[in-house]
Order: C-alpha cells, then sequence, then structure tokens
C-alpha cells in the first residue's frame, strides 16, 4: 500500500548518508598550533536536527532519481571540526551553546563560532558507459563562515570557506582520470574535511593563534631548499 501511494504521488525515497572527517586528508593542517584551550559553540545555519536535503542523484535523461538527505547536518559539522582542531594542535572545548557576549568562557583562550551555509552534493549519470560502468558526475560543496575571537571579545580572524570535490577530476592533457569518490556520502566527506583542513591552512587564521615553534640545535642550519619551492609555514 505504501509502495502504491509512492508511486501515484510521484514520490522519491530519500536515502541518509553518514558523514564523517578525514584525518589527515588537508596536508599541511596538522600540528601547526600549541595546544590552547578554544572553545566551539554549536555550528549554526539553515540545518535543522533532523533530516536536511543535501542534493540528488539524478538519471541519464536528467530526471531526479534519489532525493539524499543528512541527519542532524550542523552538529555533524561541528563534530568534524573539533576533530580537525584537535588534529592541529589545539585543544577544544566543545560547549552547549554559544556565550551570550561572545566571548570564550572561563578557562578558553579562544572562541570559534562557525555557520554552516552550504552543504551540497549532486550526482549526474550520462548516457556513456565505459568499462568500469556508467559515466557519471558528482560535485560535493560545504561552505562555511568563521569567526574567531580572543577573550576579549575582539574579533582576530572572519572568513568564508568552501570545500569542493568534483568527480570524476578534471583532465590534464590528455589524460583522463577516474573517480576517487563514487558514493555521495563520500564525496561530501571530502568536501566537509577539505573546508575543516583548509582553515588551518589560512594566514590569518594561523597569524591570530600561537603556532608550535622548530627548535633548532645550535649546530643545526636550514636545509636548502630547491628552486621554486614554497616556503615551510
Amino acid at each position: 500500500m505504501v509502495a502504491l501511494v509512492l508511486a501515484l504521488s510521484g514520490c522519491k525515497l530519500r536515502t541518509r548518508i553518514d558523514l564523517h572527517y578525514l584525518p589527515d586528508f588537508v596536508p599541511g593542517s596538522q600540528n601547526i598550533f600549541r595546544p590552547v584551550k578554544i572553545a566551539v559553540p554549536p555550528t549554526t545555519g539553515n540545518f535543522g536536527s533532523g533530516d536536511s536535503d543535501v542534493g540528488t542523484i539524478y538519471a541519464a535523461d536528467g530526471a531526479p532519481q534519489t532525493p539524499l538527505v543528512v541527519a542532524d547536518a550542523a552538529r555533524a559539522f561541528n563534530n568534524a571540526l573539533i576533530e580537525g582542531l584537535a588534529d592541529a594542535g589545539l585543544a577544544p572545548v566543545a560547549l552547549d551553546s554559544n556565550p551570550g557576549d561572545g566571548k570564550p568562557p572561563e578557562g578558553s583562550d579562544f572562541i570559534l563560532t562557525s555557520d554552516l551555509e552550504q552543504l551540497e552534493v549532486n550526482k549526474r549519470f550520462g548516457t556513456n558507459q565505459t568499462v568500469h560502468g556508467q559515466y557519471f558526475s558528482m560535485r560535493a560543496v560545504v561552505r562555511v563562515k568563521f569567526e574567531l575571537k580572543n577573550r576579549d571579545g575582539a574579533v582576530l580572524y572572519s572568513d568564508e570557506i568552501s570545500g569542493i570535490e568534483n568527480e570524476p577530476p578534471n583532465p590534464v592533457g590528455a589524460e583522463v582520470f577516474l573517480p576517487l569518490e563514487t558514493e555521495p556520502a563520500e564525496s561530501l566527506s571530502v568536501a566537509l574535511s577539505r573546508a575543516v583542513g583548509v582553515l588551518m591552512q589560512q594566514p590569518g587564521f594561523r597569524g591570530a593563534l600561537p603556532t608550535r615553534s622548530v627548535e633548532a640545535t645550535p649546530t643545526s642550519t636550514p636545509a636548502p631548499q630547491s628552486p621554486g619551492a614554497s616556503p615551510t609555514p
């Protein structure tokens, strides 16, 4: 009876995808900072605590095939952010709510708020067939607004960061790459992890927090860099 009602109404069963943080995904985003305490309130945004629509799988003719949802998207991102901050060397302190004065609570040196503006993944099948199956393209985007404050409530860093994952990767010359991820859940998890990792790389964010110093021995000298190499942060 339920199947008949859905068929007659044209409704499609939604697929829930689970997000997870990928440690060490963004090179250079680990063990950067000293372990200062940074308060992390719940992530805000237009995502409720229930299931949120985040995209669709489309058939080869362009028709919507399977709606995709994420449960408690803001909490899922907040959990990933806390993991990423810990990976970067900080000591994140999860809060139950954002303090009314916007300042870090007693015992914390900084407070980092996050507003989840976009969480989306769409997979589109094509008509071509390859040795690996039916061709598809997939794009996942996670866009977040971050704001970092000190004990006085002064804004030290504020910016919007996007983590983007495209499948398959764009061709380079005549070389065509196979998809790295085939499932929307994995592609969106990559985008989420990238958004968190890229935050740790931002010069403004790094400059606002105490970083780890490299202790050199009296006899040590900096290693020469090859031409064109990027300087070590």
